[in-house]
C-alpha cells in the first residue's frame, strides 16, 4: 500500500504523510516527521502523522539548518547513521520538549534517508514506551526510510518538472503579451505576476528609472502590502534596489531584516511586509540599467541560482517590452508630430482666416510638445526690435499683455530668438543668468506662473513675422528633440500665418476700397451736414482698424474745431469738445495743414503734459489726426486712436488722406444744399404732384426724381435715388440702346424723343416705361430730363393677348390634324373590316393543312396591326367610343404593374408611389391603362441602360395660379397620375412637338409617333390636363390630371357568354361602301338572316318602302352621305316601330355619340369588326 502511495501519487505532502502515518502504524508508535532537505543546508517538515490526532496541531512546521548542533535530525543527516534515543524528554536535541512531555514520548528512531548515499531527508518516529529497539524495529524503520528517501526524489523530480513546465508557460505568455501588446505597464504586470508565480514567492515587484530625476519608481507589485510603494523612489545606491541600479548585477539575501547591507528606511518596510528572503536583478538596455525586478518570500524558504536565473531571463523579457514600449511611443510620437505638420499644412491651403489660424497653431503646439500654455507673438512693423504683440494664446490668464516693447533682446526669450532668427529657451527664465528682464517683463512672467519658455522665430523667407512660444510651468530643459519640433512646427505656421496675413492685407485693401466707395455714395446721396460727418466717422475708424474715431468741423478759419461725432469713445463730455489750432495732436494737424501721428501718446514729450495726461486718462497709446482741408484751407479734422499699442502707419495716414478729401468734398456739397434747399422745396411742390414720372440726369448721375418716379422703381424716398447713375435701373437688354441714343444726342444726331423701355425696380422685378426725352439746362449746365409713364399692365395685357393667340393657333392644329387623323381612320377601319372579314371567310373554307392558309394568316395578321394604328389615331382625334365608370385609380396602376415588369425588363426598377386617401375619377379603365402602358413603353427606350420608372397617385387642387399657367387645365379637385423616369430626357424643341402624331424621335421603324399623340387624345376626351416636364439628362415625367367624383366605385357585372342560335329574321343592311356592304350581307346570309341592303339612306327609304315583310333589325353605317344612320332610324321608325337598329362606324359622331359616349339605348359595332363580332352582335340586338 506504501509503495502504491509512493509511484501513483502526485502529491508529495501526501506521500510525506502517509509515509509517517505508515511508520507510527507499523511499528506502533505514537508519532513519525518526515524531514526533507530545504536547500541552503536547510531542513523542513515534510509531514507528519500523530496517533493522538488532537496533538496534531500542537506540533507547527518547522526549518533547522543542517550545521545546527543539537538537532537530532540534523545530526543523523551529517552523520549519514540511524540514532536510536531510550528518552527524548532526556535528550536535549529534541527540539520540542514541551510537547515530548504533554505528549508522554520517550523512545525515538531517527533515521537518516539516503538515495545513492546521498542523504536527502530524515525519518523520526517516537514512541510512548523507554526502552532499547529490536533487530526487526531497526529493520523495518530502515525499510520505512529506503522507501521515504525514494519518495522525496520522485517528489523532487516531479516538483522539478512541474516548475519547469511553469516556467516554460510563463515565458511563453511572457512572450505572447510582449508581442500582442505595446501597452508596457501591461507587459511589466505580466513580467511581475509571472517572477512571483514561477519563483514561489509571495511577492514581486518591478520599477523603472525616472530619466528627469535618475531615481526610480515601483510600477507594479503584486503581492505586497505596503501602500507606499504609489509614492516610493529609489535612488542608486539605496538599499538592495538601490545597488543593483548601481553596480548593474543582482542581489540575494536570505535575511533581508539581518542583512547589514540593507538601510534601517528599508528594514522598517520590509518588517511590515514580513519580508524574510529577497532577490532583485537589474533590467538592463544597451549595458544601462533602466531598472530592476525583485521577488520576496515572507518565509525561511531561500532563492536559488534557479530562481536568479528565471528573474534574469525575465528581465530581459522587461527590457525588450521597454525597448518596444518605447520605440512605439516613439513612433506614435513621431506619427503624430507628422500627423500635426500635415494637418497645419492643409490648414494653410484651407482657410486663411488669420484668427483660425491662430487659435490652431496654439492648440497644436501645446498637443505636439505636451505642454498647456502657449502663444503666438507678432511684430507690429515686422522687423526685429520693433513692438509686438501676443495676438492668441492658449492656457494663460486674460491678462496676459496683449502688446510690448522689448527694452533689448535678453528681455525674455521672445525678443531673444526674433533678434537672433533661431530657438531661445530657458529652464528657468526668472532666474536665467542668459537673460536680463525688465520690471514689466518680469511682473507678467511671475503674474502667469511659468518658468520654462521656448520661443522659436517665425520666418518667411529671411523676414520676421513673430515667434512661437510654449510654457511649461516646471523648472527643466527641453530636449532637443522638443525644438527642432517646435521649429519645424513654427516653419509651417509662419507660411500659413503669412499667407493669412496676405489674404487679410488683400481683404482689407479691398474692404477699403469699398468702404471708400461706400462713403463716396453716401456722401454724394446724402447732403445733411450730421449725416455726412457721422458716415466719415465710422468709415475713418474701420479704415483705420482704430479704437476710437472722431471728427470735427468749424466755419471759420480761426475758430477750434468742434468735434461733432465721435465713434468708439467711452463718454463724450456734455459741453463741446473743442481742439485749439497747434496743441494736442489734432490741434497740430490744423496747424500745419499736414497729418500727424504718434506711437506712444502717453510718453510722447513733444506734447504738452496736459495732452499726455488726457491720453492716459483716455487709455489712448497710438493716435493720428488728419486735416480736411477745401482750397489749402483746413475746415476740419479726423481724429483716430488705438488703446492697445498697436501704431498706425503710412498705409493708415494714405488711406485716411483720400477719406479727409472725400470729406472736404462732402462737407462743402452739404454747405452749398443748405443754400439751395430752399429755392428747391418750392420747385419740388410743382412737380411733385405730377402723375408722371420725371427723371434729371447729367452724364446718367441722377440730379432730381420726384416721388412718382421713386414710387415706379419701388423706392420709398426720392433721396435713395439722388447722385446715383441711372443705368443701375436700366434694364441689360435696353442699356446698348439707351446709351447708344445719348450718344448720338450728343453728337446732334436725330433720335426718338419718344421709346418705350424696361426698367428694374428695386425689388429686381421688371416694369415698362413709355418715355419722352428733351433737354434742358440744370443749375446752367446741360442735361437730360426725362417724362416717366408706367405702361407695365398695358404691355402685360399685350403679352397675354399675344400667348392667347399661340395657344389658339395651335389648338387650332391640333384639332385640325385630329379631323385629319379621324377621317383617316375611318376610311381606314371601313376597309380594314374587308379586308379582316375577306380573310376570315377564306379560312373558314380552306382545310386546315392548306398552304394557302399562311398567306391568308399574314394577310389577317397585317390588317390587324393596321386596325391597332387607327385605334391609336381615333385616340388622338378623340373619335374613339370611351366606356366610363367611376373608379379608383390606384387599383388601375396596381393591376398594371403587374403587367409592366416583363414588359420593361429588369434592368428597370419599377416603383409604384400610391396615395391611399386618392378620390375617384370616372374614366374609361381600359384608356387610362393604355395610356399607363404608352408612357411606360416610352419611359423603357428612354432607359436603355436600365433606370427607375415610378408611378406615383395624389390628390391635387388645381388653382387660377396653376390654371393661368397652364392653358387647358380646369380649377377644382383633381386626382393625379404621374408617370416618371430617369432616362435621358427630352430639349425644348422636342418638348414642342411630342404630342404631335407621327412625331419621334426613334430611328426609321422603331416608332410609329402616336404614342404620346394617343395619351393626349385619350386624357383630352375626358376632359382631363396632361402635362409634360423634362429635361436633357434628367428624366421624364408626364402627369394626368382628371376630375374627382364623388360617386361610388362602380364594380362591373359578371357577364354571362349565350352560345349563339341559328339566326332567322330580316337585316336591312345600310352602307355606302359597296366591298363592306357585300361582305356584311355575304355574313349575315351565312348565319341564316334574311338580308337588304341598300348603298345609302335614300335607297335604304325605297327598299323599306318596297319590302311589305317585317324587318327586324336595321344595321346601318352612322356617316354617310345623304344623312347619318340616327336619322335614317328615325325616318324609318314611325312605319316600322318594331325595328331594333345597330349602329356601325368606325369612329365616334355627334349623331349617336357625345364626349365619346354612347347615347342611351344605342348599339354601336365598332369597325373594323370580324364576321364573328357582327354575327353575335346582330343576334344580341335582336333578342333584347
Amino acid at each position: 500500500q506504501l509503495t502504491r502511495l509512493i509511484t501513483s501519487a502526485t502529491d508529495s505532502d501526501a506521500v510525506f504523510r502517509g509515509i509517517a502515518e505508515a511508520a507510527s502504524t507499523l511499528l506502533k508508535a505514537k508519532m513519525a516527521y518526515v524531514w526533507i532537505d530545504a536547500g541552503g543546508e536547510r531542513l523542513k517538515e515534510a509531514g507528519s502523522y500523530w496517533a493522538d490526532a488532537r496533538l496534531a496541531t500542537r506540533a507547527p512546521a518547522t526549518i533547522v539548518p543542517v550545521s545546527r548542533k543539537g538537532s537530532l535530525s540534523a545530526d543523523v543527516l551529517q552523520s549519514r547513521r540511524p540514532e536510536y534515543v531510550e528518552d527524548v524528554q532526556r535528550d536535549p536535541r529534541w527540539l520540542n520538549p514541551v510537547l515530548a512531555r504533554e505528549a508522554d514520548l520517550h523512545a525515538c528512531i531517527a533515521q537518516p534517508l539516503l538515495h545513492q548515499e546521498r542523504a536527502v531527508g530524515a525519518l523520526i518516529v517516537a514512541f510512548g514506551q523507554r526502552g532499547a529497539f529490536t533487530p526487526e524495529e531497526r529493520n523495518l524503520c530502515g525499510l520505512l526510510a529506503d522507501q521515504a528517501a525514494i519518495a522525496i526524489v520522485n517528489a523532487r523530480l516531479y516538483e522539478e518538472t512541474e516548475r519547469r513546465r511553469r516556467e516554460s508557460e510563463l515565458l511563453a505568455a511572457v512572450v505572447r503579451t510582449i508581442n500582442t501588446s505595446l501597452d508596457l505597464s501591461t507587459v511589466l504586470q505580466r513580467i511581475a505576476e509571472g517572477a512571483r508565480g514561477v519563483c514561489q514567492s509571495d511577492m514581486s515587484f518591478v520599477a523603472l528609472r525616472d530619466p528627469s530625476t535618475d531615481s526610480v519608481e515601483f510600477r507594479h507589485w503584486p503581492g505586497a502590502q505596503y501602500e507606499g510603494y504609489r509614492s516610493m523612489r529609489i535612488a542608486p545606491g539605496q538599499g538592495a534596489a538601490g545597488r543593483v541600479l548601481a553596480n548593474g548585477h543582482p542581489f540575494r539575501t536570505d535575511r533581508y531584516l539581518e542583512d547589514p547591507r540593507i538601510s534601517p528606511t528599508f528594514t522598517t518596510i520590509a518588517r511590515e511586509e514580513g519580508m524574510r528572503a529577497y532577490m532583485a536583478v537589474p533590467i538592463k538596455i544597451e549595458e544601462g540599467v533602466e531598472g530592476f525586478l525583485a521577488v520576496s518570500n515572507r518565509d525561511d524558504r531561500i532563492l536559488t541560482d534557479r530562481d536568479e536565473h528565471i528573474l534574469l531571463g525575465l528581465a530581459d523579457h522587461a527590457a525588450v517590452a521597454i525597448g518596444n514600449a518605447r520605440l512605439f511611443t516613439d513612433s506614435a510620437a513621431r506619427r503624430h508630430e507628422a500627423e500635426a505638420l500635415a494637418e497645419l499644412g492643409s490648414a494653410i491651403t484651407s482657410s486663411l482666416d488669420l484668427q483660425k489660424i491662430l487659435s490652431f497653431v496654439v492648440d497644436r503646439a501645446c498637443a505636439l510638445l505636451g505642454t498647456q500654455r502657449s502663444a503666438v507673438a507678432l511684430l507690429n512693423a515686422g522687423e526685429p526690435g520693433s513692438p509686438f504683440g501676443f495676438q492668441a494664446s492658449r492656457g494663460m490668464s486674460r491678462g496676459f499683455p496683449a502688446g510690448m516693447r522689448p527694452r533689448h533682446p535678453r528681455d525674455g526669450t521672445t525678443p531673444a530668438a526674433i533678434a537672433q532668427r533661431r530657438p531661445v529657451w530657458s529652464a528657468d527664465l526668472l532666474n536665467d543668468p542668459d537673460f536680463d528682464l525688465a520690471p514689466a517683463t518680469r511682473a507678467a512672467v511671475e503674474a502667469e506662473g511659468y518658468r520654462a519658455v521656448l520661443s522659436t522665430p517665425l520666418l518667411v523667407a529671411d523676414r520676421v513675422l513673430g515667434a512661437l512660444v510654449t510654457y511649461r510651468d516646471d523648472v527643466g530643459p527641453f530636449s532637443q528633440r522638443q525644438v527642432e519640433l517646435l521649429q519645424a512646427f513654427a516653419t509651417q505656421a509662419a507660411l500659413a500665418l503669412e499667407n493669412a496675413r496676405l489674404f487679410e492685407d488683400s481683404e482689407r485693401r479691398r474692404r477699403e476700397s469699398e468702404v471708400l466707395a461706400d462713403v463716396s455714395r453716401a456722401l454724394t446721396v446724402s447732403l445733411d451736414v450730421a449725416a455726412v460727418l457721422r458716415r466719415i466717422t465710422d468709415g475713418a475708424k474701420e479704415l483705420a482698424r482704430s479704437d476710437l474715431a472722431l471728427i470735427g468741423f468749424r466755419e471759420d478759419d480761426e475758430e477750434p474745431v468742434t468735434v461733432r461725432y465721435a465713434v468708439g469713445a467711452r463718454d463724450m463730455p456734455a459741453r463741446p469738445n473743442l481742439i485749439e489750432p497747434g496743441k494736442g495732436l489734432g490741434g497740430r494737424a490744423l496747424l500745419t495743414g499736414r497729418p500727424c501721428r504718434t506711437d506712444d501718446y502717453p510718453n510722447d514729450a513733444s506734447f504738452d503734459k496736459v495732452y499726455l495726461h488726457r491720453a492716459r486718462a483716455n487709455e489712448t497709446v497710438a493716435a493720428m489726426a488728419v486735416p480736411i482741408k477745401s482750397a489749402d484751407r483746413a475746415i476740419g479734422l479726423i481724429y483716430v486712436a488705438n488703446r492697445s499699442p498697436r501704431p498706425f502707419t503710412d498705409h493708415d495716414e494714405a488711406v485716411l488722406s483720400r477719406l479727409a478729401d472725400e470729406a472736404a468734398i462732402a462737407l462743402r456739397n452739404a454747405q452749398l444744399f443748405a443754400r439751395e434747399r430752399e429755392s428747391e422745396r418750392r420747385y419740388r411742390t410743382l412737380v411733385e404732384g405730377s402723375i408722371q414720372g420725371i427723371h434729371i440726369h447729367r452724364n446718367w448721375v441722377t440730379l432730381f426724381v420726384n416721388s412718382t418716379f421713386a414710387r415706379m422703381l419701388g423706392y420709398e424716398s426720392v433721396s435713395d435715388l439722388i447722385g446715383i447713375d441711372s443705368r443701375r435701373w436700366i434694364a441689360l437688354a435696353e442699356l446698348p440702346r439707351l446709351e447708344g441714343y445719348l450718344a448720338a444726342r450728343r453728337r446732334g444726331e436725330a433720335v426718338p424723343s419718344q421709346y418705350e423701355s424696361q426698367a428694374v425696380r428695386k425689388d429686381g422685378s421688371l416694369v415698362w416705361f413709355d418715355i419722352q426725352v428733351s433737354a434742358i439746362l440744370w443749375a446752367n449746365e446741360p442735361a437730360i430730363q426725362s417724362t416717366v409713364l408706367d405702361i407695365t399692365e398695358r404691355k402685360r395685357a399685350e403679352e397675354a393677348l399675344r400667348q392667347s393667340e399661340a395657344q389658339l393657333r395651335q389648338a387650332q392644329k391640333m384639332e385640325a390634324v385630329g379631323r385629319l387623323a379621324g377621317g383617316v381612320a375611318h376610311d381606314f377601319n371601313n376597309l380594314l373590316t374587308v379586308i379582316t372579314g375577306r380573310t376570315e371567310l377564306l379560312l373558314l373554307r380552306l382545310t386546315a393543312d392548306d398552304p394557302r392558309r399562311r398567306d391568308i394568316e399574314l394577310v389577317k395578321k397585317t390588317a390587324d396591326r393596321a386596325a391597332s394604328l387607327t385605334q391609336q389615331l381615333l385616340a388622338f382625334s378623340r373619335k374613339q367610343m370611351l366606356q366610363p365608370r367611376v373608379l379608383d385609380l390606384n387599383d388601375v396602376v396596381a393591376n398594371m404593374a403587374q403587367m409592366l415588369k416583363p414588359l420593361i425588363g429588369e434592368t428597370i426598377e419599377l416603383i409604384t408611389v400610391l396615395d391611399p386617401t386618392l378620390g375617384r375619377v370616372k374614366a374609361d379603365p381600359a384608356q387610362i391603362e393604355q395610356i399607363i402602358l404608352n408612357l411606360a413603353v416610352n419611359a423603357r427606350d428612354a432607359m436603355p441602360q436600365g433606370g427607375r420608372l415610378s408611378i406615383e397617385t395624389a390628390d391635387v387642387e388645381l388653382d387660377t395660379d396653376f390654371v393661368d399657367a397652364h392653358p387647358g387645365s380646369s380649377l377644382g379637385p383633381h386626382a393625379m397620375f404621374r408617370v416618371r423616369d430617369t432616362g435621358i430626357g427630352m430639349s425644348p424643341e422636342v418638348q414642342a412637338h411630342v404630342f404631335e402624331p407621327f412625331f419621334t424621335t426613334k430611328g426609321v421603324g422603331k416608332g410609329t409617333g402616336l404614342g404620346l399623340a394617343t395619351v393626349y387624345g385619350i386624357v383630352k376626351q375626358h376632359d382631363g390636363y396632361v402635362r409634360l416636364e423634362s429635361a436633357l439628362g434628367a428624366g421624364t415625367a408626364v402627369s394626368i390630371y382628371l376630375s374627382r367624383v364623388s360617386a361610388p366605385v362602380h364594380r362591373s357585372a359578371t357577364v354571362e357568354t349565350v352560345p349563339p342560335v341559328r339566326a332567322s329574321g330580316t337585316v336591312l343592311v345600310v352602307e355606302d361602301e359597296g366591298e363592306l356592304r357585300s361582305l356584311a350581307t355575304e355574313v349575315l346570309g351565312i348565319a341564316g338572316y334574311s338580308v337588304l341592303s341598300a348603298g345609302g339612306p335614300n335607297e335604304a327609304l325605297q327598299v323599306a318602302r318596297g319590302h311589305t315583310g317585317p324587318i327586324h333589325l336595321l344595321l346601318t353605317d352612322v356617316v354617310m352621305p345623304e344623312m347619318s344612320g340616327r336619322d335614317l332610324a328615325d325616318r324609318l321608325a314611325p312605319a316600322r316601330p318594331e325595328m331594333k337598329v345597330l349602329y356601325m362606324s368606325g369612329y365616334t359622331d355627334d349623331a349617336i355619340v357625345h364626349h365619346g359616349v354612347l347615347d342611351p339605348r344605342t348599339v354601336l359595332l365598332t369597325k373594323p369588326f370580324t364576321p364573328d363580332a357582327l354575327t353575335r352582335m346582330v343576334a344580341e340586338v335582336m333578342n333584347r
